[in-house]
């Protein structure tokens, strides 16, 4: 009886061991996928980064920015294109003086891309490119030479699904309020 009496405690000590551990194994699991990763991006000397970025693309592109000037960059959305990735830029279309973006968007748009202008009702400011629906790089940079090449500039690419699903959401409410 005595032998049965400790098996037991045995076996539920056992047993408590198990769920614990498993319980902590599926805490640590949710815990750890949930965390963003963050990744900065400082310029001078930021291309790097965000040709990175653009080449790691296998499905979709979107990029809002203020100023797009910056030829090297063009030409990377290009060939995400040419190798079938969807690309969509939003740029702003009232920069006073000479327009860098008028020349980015009819380059961009004899390549293919599909390029629409800001609502001209507010200033579009905002800098960022959504990769695939899971990565934002977001921060100071505009798309020109002088941001990538001799500003300081800071921005940061996020990996996490909440943030990147808000930014997506940001976009499309201001791809469907643009206009070709």
């Amino acid at each position: 009886m005595r032998l049965r009496f400790r098996l037991f405690h045995l076996f539920i000590a056992f047993t408590l061991g198990i769920l614990v551990g498993a319980a902590f194994l599926l805490y640590t699991s949710d815990f750890t996928a949930s965390s963003p990763t963050i990744t900065s991006i400082f310029s001078p000397d930021g291309m790097h980064e965000f040709t990175s970025a653009i080449d790691s693309a296998s499905s979709s592109l979107e990029l809002e920015v203020y100023v797009f000037s910056y030829r090297a960059l063009a030409d990377e959305l290009i060939e995400a294109h040419e190798r079938g990735v969807e690309v969509r830029v939003l740029l702003e279309p009232t920069l006073s003086g000479n327009n860098p973006n008028l020349e980015t968007a009819e380059y961009l748009r004899d390549a293919g891309v599909e390029v629409r202008w800001a609502t001209p009702s507010r200033t579009n400011h905002a800098k960022f490119l959504i990769i695939d629906g899971k990565r934002v790089l977001v921060g100071s940079h505009n798309w020109s030479w002088h941001a990538m090449n001799e500003n300081r500039e800071a921005s940061v690419l996020i990996d996490d699904e909440a943030t990147v699903g808000e930014f997506q959401q940001l976009f499309e409410q201001d791809w469907q309020a643009a206009y070709s």
